[in-house]
């Protein structure tokens, strides 16, 4: 049986669409969660901001370099024994999370974390172009965003609640029960629309990936996807939630304003490809986002700060990052039709990476919390080199990006 001979859409589509989909609400809530409860991280186990900072970027570079194998394996294996297998092992992740008692073990617990969660996604993206047709795989990707960033904003809020009455330690440890609850779900009830092979070789992977890498607008697409997505990952795990404690806004408060930035995003997920059609432009979009998220970015940094004022900024910051949505769109349309889930793992990969450096950066470049308390002029200046990031990458593509944008 092959994709041209089952039913596309319909029930059955939609139901393995929202597993795989709840998988990614499973890992953003978890990531989102890390944010809110790395205050009781610092103090419980004695870490350093900077420490705090490492563990999130190691999560991004174990998931950057993994990344590129997902696609590929799912080409080979399909989501009904790849998605419950990540499953677990994520949930396995969130156990030794919660059972962490130095650095050490957070770190392990973190890598164990990653390496699932690569297939959450790119999992919910496969299924939207196996089960719904290659025509509303964008469509698709686009509601996947959608639902899991408005999924972290709720499930933040919820986290923070519960912080009141529960330990950090209580709630991940529930997380990683939902984990291993939804790996039976997926084991049961996940199925592919064809066959699949079930065969892998890394040289077929590495082919793809030079293939995909000869292409030269792939690299600029890339580039401009992780600047977007990188300081959105630095902002919405770590440091937003600090600089507005820093204007003197209260802790659940700050943590509260700093989730907005998942209502922003998820809002504009679904709607950027259809702002692309009516300017009938990829690029046009994107310089338009990038330029108000730099000033958002420089806003949040400069401006005198209450509550509201930081909530609205963060949900434009949010809502115009979504523009790196676009460069999987664009990515798919500068290479051959059978690249196009490697140049999806290529841009996601590139876009890991920068969180990475991202997230980690103005730890470095914060002054040692031991000897004294972190002042909003600190932040200012660790978080310099991300939007003169952001600006050095607006005007490669300015210059060097062609649209990719044909009129149907």
């Amino acid at each position: 049986m092959t994709a041209d001979t089952v039913n596309l859409g319909g029930g059955r589509a939609w139901f393995y669409w929202i597993i795989a989909t709840t998988f990614v609400l499973f890992l953003f809530n978890l990531q989102t969660g890390y944010n809110i409860i790395n205050p009781d991280l610092e103090s419980s186990l004695s870490l350093s901001v900077a420490q705090i900072g490492l563990v999130a970027s190691t999560y991004t570079i174990v998931f950057a370099i993994c990344q590129l194998f997902s696609g590929p394996l799912l080409d080979r294996f399909g989501i009904r024994y790849i998605t419950p297998c990540a499953i677990t092992v994520v949930a396995i992740g969130a156990m030794l999370l919660a059972r962490a008692e130095n650095f050490e073990m957070l770190l392990a617990a973190e890598i164990v974390m990653a390496l699932g969660s690569v297939f959450g996604f790119v999992g919910a993206g496969f299924v939207g172009g196996e089960w719904f047709g290659p025509a509303k795989f964008g469509l698709m990707f686009g509601f996947v965003q959608t639902a899991s960033c408005i999924g972290s904003l709720f499930g933040g809020n919820i986290i923070n609640e519960c912080l009141a009455d529960f330990s950090w330690r209580v709630i991940i440890e529930t997380f990683s029960y939902f984990g291993f609850f939804l790996a039976v779900v997926a084991f049961v009830f996940l199925r592919d629309s064809h066959p699949m092979t079930g065969e892998f070789s890394v040289m077929s992977v590495l082919s793809k990936l030079v293939d995909t890498a000869k292409v030269g607008q792939i690299w600029i697409i890339m580039l401009m996807g992780a600047a977007l997505f990188g300081t959105l990952l630095c902002m919405a795990v770590v440091w937003a939630s600090k600089i507005i404690q820093s204007h003197g806004v209260g802790v659940s408060d700050a943590n509260t304003a700093s989730l907005l930035v998942w209502l922003g995003a998820g809002i504009a997920a679904g709607l950027m490809d259809k702002f692309s059609r009516m300017a009938e432009s990829r690029k046009k979009v994107i310089v338009v986002c990038s330029i108000i998220y730099i000033a958002s970015i420089l806003a949040l940094l400069y401006l005198p700060m209450d509550f509201y004022v930081a909530s609205g900024i963060i949900l434009i910051l949010g809502f115009v990052s979504s523009a790196q949505m676009l460069t999987f769109t664009m990515a798919s349309e500068v290479v051959p039709v059978e690249l196009e889930g490697t140049s999806a793992a290529f841009v996601n990969s590139g876009m890991f990476i920068a969180g990475t450096i991202l997230i980690s950066l103005p730890g470095y470049l914060l002054p040692d919390t031991h000897t004294r308390n972190l002042t909003l002029g600190d932040f200012q200046e660790a978080m310099t080199p991300i939007w003169i990031i952001n600006i050095v990458v607006l005007a490669i593509c300015i210059i060097f990006m062609q649209d990719t944008y044909k009129k149907v």
